[in-house]
């Protein structure tokens, strides 16, 4: 079956010509002519598929923008000589293909997301010096129990070494906040007031505020809605 093949020139300038979009016509035609050799030649989509991702990615291309364009190829063959048995067969196997681009594109996606959460569990936390009382420690991703142990180690240790006694926690870039992650906190205060210092968290937002309030968490802490407010309270001396 070269049916497709035969005419390969032809029906990828018929295809070009039905999408819109602003990518580099070279590029579009390289990866239309992959897409009719896996078609005819029962290849395996793969190696398309990630070509694709490698080639149009930076258009920020979505795989449903992505899968538009290849669906045009149906509009192209509709209008070629073709029996109805090869244009079934043919348009059969273009929704197949695009079917396993939505499943490669997802496993992908799943893939990069699993690695972007491992990097940022493994991320050190950093502890910032405001000024000669003051420290700060931006927490950024997610908080689980191996973290929030080395944190309080991390901040007591900082606390003796900078002789230090006020302390702000900022959880802006957090984004969930769970019982769990509540717990920490208050283990963190407790751990923070035997040795006589302050502590403020600040990034309250009034999401977060909600979640708490629905998990009915009621955090003995001062709190302040962004950073600085929380700098200003302890320069005030508000606590």
């Amino acid at each position: 079956m070269n049916k497709l093949l035969e005419n390969k020139e032809i029906i990828i300038s018929k295809w070009v010509s039905k999408i819109d979009t602003d990518i580099d016509e070279i590029e579009v035609k390289t990866f239309f002519s992959q897409i009719l050799n896996s078609i005819e030649n029962d290849e395996s989509t793969d190696k398309i598929i990630l070509d694709a991702v490698a080639n149009l990615s930076k258009y920020e291309l979505s795989i449903n923008e992505i899968a538009k364009m290849v669906l045009k190829l149906v509009d192209v063959l509709e209008e070629e000589k073709l029996s109805c048995e090869e244009k079934n067969i043919y348009i059969k196997k273009i929704y197949s293909l695009t079917f396993d681009m939505f499943v490669e594109f997802e496993n992908t996606e799943k893939d990069t997301i699993s690695k972007q959460i491992d990097t940022i569990k493994s991320m050190d936390i950093p502890i910032l010096k405001l000024d000669n009382d003051t420290i700060l420690i931006p927490l950024i991703g997610f908080l689980d129990s191996q973290k929030a142990f080395d944190l309080i180690r991390k901040i007591l240790t900082t606390i003796k070494e900078k002789n230090t006694l006020k302390v702000i926690v900022d959880i802006e870039g957090i984004p969930i906040i769970d019982t769990e992650i509540a717990n920490q906190f208050l283990r963190l205060h407790r751990a923070i007031k035997i040795i006589g210092a302050e502590l403020i968290i600040s990034g309250i937002t009034p999401a977060v505020a909600e979640t708490l309030v629905h998990l009915e968490i009621d955090l003995p802490i001062t709190t302040r809605a962004d950073l600085k407010l929380a700098i200003e309270t302890f320069r005030n001396n508000e606590i």
